[in-house]
């Protein structure tokens, strides 16, 4: 992966490396399971003691963006990642859908012809 097509960004606070790496590696998990082509910016930041989190994904396929915040960065992620991927399922159900369709009007006439059903006399 390009460091162009996924940024992390922290404001406010400095994480330990095992905290930049844990990050690291859930915003990978998201970049992995986005469309194709897409980019992924991510934003910690830390007032007083309150974490908050902003994913976007941008893709050609389709935009999706999260926020969520509290005291712990731990359930603040798994709730940013939560949604994101809740989004990207629906994505991925409509996309799926769509190409399914897609494929079944490219087939060949042949092949279409053995999915048509028998006609039927009620003679």
């Amino acid at each position: 992966m390009k460091s162009s097509e996924m940024t992390i960004q922290f404001n406010g606070f400095h994480p330990s490396t095992f905290t930049q790496d844990y990050l690291g590696e859930m915003m990978d998990e998201l970049y992995t399971e986005s469309p194709h082509g897409a980019s992924l910016q991510a934003v910690f930041s830390r007032q007083n003691h309150l974490f908050k989190a902003r994913v976007k994904i941008n893709s050609s396929g389709g935009h999706f963006f999260a926020v969520a915040s509290g005291r712990h960065l731990k359930d603040v992620t798994h709730r940013i990642t939560h949604q994101i991927r809740k989004q990207l399922g629906k994505w991925k159900k409509q996309h799926h859908r769509h190409q399914t369709i897609r494929h079944l009007e490219e087939l060949p006439e042949s092949l279409a012809e053995s999915f048509k059903m028998p006609e039927q006399s009620f003679a």
